[in-house]
C-alpha cells in the first residue's frame, strides 16, 4: 500500500486500464513489497515520463542505501544509470567493453577539443576514441596521459559509451 500511495497509483482502477508507466510503477512496487535484498531490473524506467522516471530513480536509490540491498539494472537511459549506479558495465553486440566504478571512469577519462595539428601531437596510447568535425577533433582521452595544463572537459557516461562504440567499429 505504501508504494502504491508513493507512486500515486489508483487502487480502484483495473490493471488492464493502467498506462504503460503505471504498469511499470506497479511492477516496481510489487518487487519492492517483498523486501528483497537484490532487484534485477531490465529497462525499469523505460516508457516513464521524466517526473515518474525521477520518482522511480529516487525510490531505487533509497532501496539501495538500506542495509545490504543492491540493484542490478539494465537500461538504455544512460542518465538514469549515471544517477543510480556505482559500477558501470557496458555491453555492445555481446561484448563487454568496460566494467568499472562509475567515479573512476569519470576521473580517468576526459574530452579534449583540438585542431588536427594538436591531435597529431597526442600520445596515441592515450586516445580512446575520436570524433572528427569540420572544426577540429573531439578526443576521448585518458587524463593521466596528457601534459598537465591541457584543458580537458569532463566526459559523461553516455559520451564514453558513444566514443567506445565508434572505436570498436
Amino acid at each position: 500500500d505504501g508504494y502504491l500511495k508513493r507512486f500515486d497509483l489508483p487502487q480502484n482502477k483495473q490493471f488492464k486500464d493502467y498506462s504503460r508507466g503505471m504498469r511499470m510503477k506497479l511492477a516496481i512496487a510489487a518487487a519492492l513489497s517483498h523486501q528483497p535484498k537484490l532487484l534485477v531490473l531490465d529497462e525499469a524506467t523505460s516508457g516513464l515520463d521524466p517526473v515518474a522516471r525521477d520518482q522511480v530513480v529516487d525510490i531505487l536509490l533509497d532501496f539501495a542505501r538500506q542495509g545490504d540491498n543492491a540493484v542490478l539494472i539494465s537500461s538504455h537511459i544512460v542518465s538514469d544509470l549515471e544517477k543510480l549506479c556505482d559500477y558501470i558495465a557496458f555491453l555492445h553486440k555481446g561484448k563487454l567493453l568496460l566494467c568499472e566504478e562509475k567515479d573512476i571512469l569519470l576521473e580517468e577519462y576526459g574530452i579534449i577539443h583540438c585542431s588536427y595539428e594538436q591531435f597529431r601531437e597526442l600520445d596515441p596510447a592515450a586516445i580512446k576514441g575520436e570524433k572528427r568535425t569540420a572544426y577540429g577533433i573531439e578526443v576521448l582521452i585518458r587524463r593521466d596521459a596528457v601534459p598537465s595544463g591541457t584543458p580537458i572537459s569532463p566526459v559523461t557516461i553516455e559520451e564514453l559509451f558513444i566514443f567506445m562504440v565508434k572505436e570498436v567499429r
